[in-house]
Order: structure tokens, then C-alpha cells, then sequence
């Protein structure tokens, strides 16, 4: 039999198809209306119908680009918790062209009826839209950085979580020049550049040693944001300066369009200093003072060798935040964030009080937030092994402790090939942070 149901590429159009059932010809039995794999909308039970329209009102929602979370599994697919997904049919089509001669749909004449005012409005046209929605829709994973198809059923309104950016160990006063600015940013007041389209974004740079809250105060910054992250390494952007340029371009329109905080982490070999020696270098850092020359959203860069920083970047940077070693008082801090979330997942085995009690004696041990958090994962991990030999086995203490002291003997074996000196001492030595 002949249906249509909606089609969005930019725009709304009837898509023909032809539906079937196949029957047993020999079968002359009487065939209960609710289990053919056809049958008419008042024959649906009403959970049945309740998706359907929830299915519809989310295709209308992504006539226009929209970010989304998503907790479907269909066909054993995974989906991290924590990725972020843009559904925007236009930018889709804009980077992949259809070919016209492999188009095989048919459309009816009346096709793209809705027009512009149509889609303007809050809600579709009748109510029959929202049973005739099809069945996923293409959106851009973030974090992993490629179009999938999503199915409309599981798509879900992004939750943001502000209080990440509250359980940051900064300053006080830091925390707030940073939601200022991004709440100036957001305003997005003209420029005061005299060239138009010229330095109108906002540029952190975040410099420290590894595991000191860099990438996460990046994170946490688009949560209060309530903007996408967009997350770029140097091994994303490729090696010569042909190469870094379209690939920032591309990443930085994106940003802009969809209105992201862009996160180039690690990006010290773009802010290098400039040398003679080195022409394919300063060729990489020129392409790079460019591209950030004109970028109008928000730009954060990440960075453990600002010793080494090019003084060109300086007048392109906002605002620096420096990240020192953690102190006992801000491990405390962290520990007891860590324990905090692990009480909020409920699992079984852990003493809690007992490492609350311990909380100082774990800060004691001289830890960036990484090495934090692997502790407490391994840690976790160990404990699950051991209560299936033992149920009563607990996370304890004494078992973090363990863990910890394990782990370390790594560290403890570096220090005394570097002469006793711990990688931050050494980095400062030469110049590096």
C-alpha cells in the first residue's frame, strides 16, 4: 500500500514509500488487528502512541540545530554518559553533498510546503505530524568528532552540570573573573576593534603541570556555559601549516555556528617560540596567531610549557591562569569531592567513614588530581575482585592507602633517576613552567 511520512534535509517534505505484509495464503484464520506489522493509528495502544508523538515533537524540534544527550542502545552500541551530540540537519548537508544522480526518493508536488513561516512556529502544523516522524536523525558527536545517525527515541535535553564549576579548587576570586568573563562573552557585546570581525572571542589560556584542573576548569566552564564543548588535540590538527590551518578553520567555524567552548588541549607545539632555526615551526605558530586573530566565540587553551611561550600570543590571551602543584589543603578538597561522587553512584563495599576519617592522611601523600582519581579507580576496581572471593571485602583505608604506595614506587623510581627532583622541580630548572 502507498505512505508518506515527513523528510528533513533543511527543509520539510512528503518521502513516498510503498509498506507490505506478507500473508500465508494457506492460513485462513482470523488474525487479531494488533498483531499485524500494519495496522491503523486507532488500533495502537496508548504507550505506543505516547512514543510516537514523543518522537515526532522531538523531529520538530530538530528543524533547527539543537544540542542533545542521548541514552539509547540500540544494536549494542555504547554511548558514553557524558557525550554531547549537535543534531544539525543543515551543516550536515553543507559538508556532505548529496549526489543528485544517486537519488532515488520521490517526492510529491507539493513537496516543502512548509515554508519559511511555518517552520518558525513553536509547533507543527497538525497534529498527524508527530506520528509521521521517521526513525533517527543525524547528529555530530563532540567528543569523538563524527556524524551518526541517533534515534529519535532516545534522544534526551542536555542536563548541565553547573555544580561541576563550584567544586573547582581555584580561588574564589578566580572562579569569579572567569564566569564574568564568560557571561560578557555570551552577551556578546561589539567589539571595540576597529577592523570588524577581529578580536571578538574570548581567549583563556590555562598553564600548569599535568593533573592540576586544567582540562577539567575547560569542561566545567562550558557546563556553566550551557554550551557545547568542542575538544581539539594537536594530533587532531595534523603537522604542516596547510594542514593546521584548514583544520583550525573548520574546527573554529563549527564552534562558532553552534556556539561552543573550544578546548585545544596541550597546544603548546602552536606556542612555541619563533626561531630562526626552525622555519616549519614558526611557519605552525604564524598559521595559528592568524587563525586566532579573527576567532569570535570562545577559545580555551591548555598548556604545561609556557616557558616556552611565543610573546606574540600574549596580546591574543584574555586571561592566564596559572595552576600550581596542588597544596595538602586543595588534595583535601579534591578527596573529598571524589568520595562525595562515589557516595552519589550507591556501590556497595565501600567504608565511607572510614575514609572520611582518613581523608587528611590521603591528602598527605603529594598527588595531582589525575593521580587522584586512577588511585580511587583502581582502587575500586581491586575491591570488586576481592569480594568475589570475600562479599565482605571493603574499600577501606588501608586498601587505598595500599594502592596508592603501589602505585607511587613508579614516581619514587623517576625521582631518584632525576637525581631526587620531581618533574615540576625539574621543569622549572629549565625554564620549561
Amino acid at each position: 500500500m502507498p505512505a508518506w511520512s515527513w523528510d528533513f534535509d533543511g527543509k520539510f517534505s512528503r518521502e513516498q514509500t510503498t509498506l507490505s505484509m506478507e500473508f500465508d495464503a494457506k492460513d485462513l484464520s482470523e488474525k487479531s488487528i494488533e498483531k499485524l506489522s500494519i495496522r491503523p493509528l486507532a488500533h495502537l495502544s496508548e504507550s505506543t502512541k505516547e512514543r510516537l508523538k514523543n518522537r515526532g515533537t522531538w523531529f520538530w524540534k530538530c528543524r533547527t540545530k539543537h544540542i542533545v544527550s542521548y541514552d539509547d542502545l540500540p544494536n549494542g552500541q555504547q554511548h558514553s554518559s557524558d557525550e554531547r551530540y549537535m543534531v544539525d540537519t543543515t551543516m550536515y548537508r553543507e559538508l556532505h553533498k548529496a549526489d543528485p544522480s544517486k537519488t532515488t526518493l520521490t517526492k510529491r508536488p507539493d513537496a516543502n510546503y512548509l515554508g519559511p513561516e511555518a517552520m518558525k512556529r513553536d509547533h507543527p502544523p497538525d497534529e498527524d505530524f508527530f506520528y509521521l516522524a521517521p526513525l533517527t536523525v543525524k547528529a555530530y558527536n563532540l567528543k569523538r568528532k563524527k556524524w551518526v545517525d541517533l534515534r529519535l527515541d532516545g534522544l534526551r535535553e542536555v542536563s548541565w552540570n553547573t555544580q561541576a564549576f563550584e567544586s573547582l579548587v581555584l580561588k574564589g576570586k578566580t572562579k569569579r573573573l572567569i564566569q564574568a568573563l564568560i557571561s560578557n562573552q555570551i552577551e556578546a557585546e561589539k567589539s571595540t576593534d576597529l577592523i570588524s570581525g577581529k578580536g571578538n572571542g574570548l581567549i583563556l589560556l590555562l598553564h600548569g603541570g599535568p593533573g592540576t584542573g586544567k582540562t577539567l576548569t575547560a569542561e566545567s566552564v562550558a557546563e556553566i556555559a550551557r554550551r557545547p564543548l568542542y575538544p581539539v588535540t594537536c594530533g587532531d590538527i595534523g603537522t604542516t601549516p596547510e594542514d593546521v590551518e584548514n583544520y583550525l578553520e573548520s574546527v573554529l567555524y563549527l564552534g562558532k555556528t553552534w556556539g561552543c567552548v573550544v578546548l585545544l588541549d596541550e597546544a603548546d607545539v602552536f606556542l612555541e617560540q619563533r626561531s630562526l632555526e626552525d622555519l616549519h615551526r614558526n611557519a605552525l605558530v604564524s598559521v595559528f596567531l592568524r587563525v586566532l586573530e579573527y576567532y569570535d566565540g570562545i577559545l580555551i587553551l591548555t598548556s604545561n610549557r609556557v616557558g616556552t611561550f611565543d610573546e606574540a600570543f600574549k596580546s591574543r590571551i584574555q586571561l592566564a591562569v596559572h595552576y600550581s602543584s596542588l597544596t595538602t589543603h586543595q588534595r583535601t578538597k579534591i578527596w573529598g569531592n571524589f568520595i562525595q561522587r562515589l557516595k552519589e553512584l550507591n556501590e556497595d563495599g565501600i567504608d565511607f567513614v572510614d575514609l572520611e576519617d582518613n581523608i587528611e592522611q590521603l591528602a598527605s601523600k603529594e598527588m595531582n588530581g589525575r593521580e587522584i582519581r586512577n588511585a580511587i579507580t583502581t582502587a575500586r576496581q581491586y575491591a570488586r575482585w576481592e569480594r568475589q572471593q570475600d562479599e565482605g571485602f571493603k574499600l577501606n583505608y588501608k586498601v587505598m592507602k595500599e594502592v596508592i604506595e603501589t602505585a607511587g614506587e613508579f614516581d619514587e623510581y623517576i625521582n631518584t633517576l632525576n637525581g631526587g627532583l620531581t618533574q615540576e622541580q625539574l621543569a622549572k630548572e629549565d625554564g620549561i613552567r
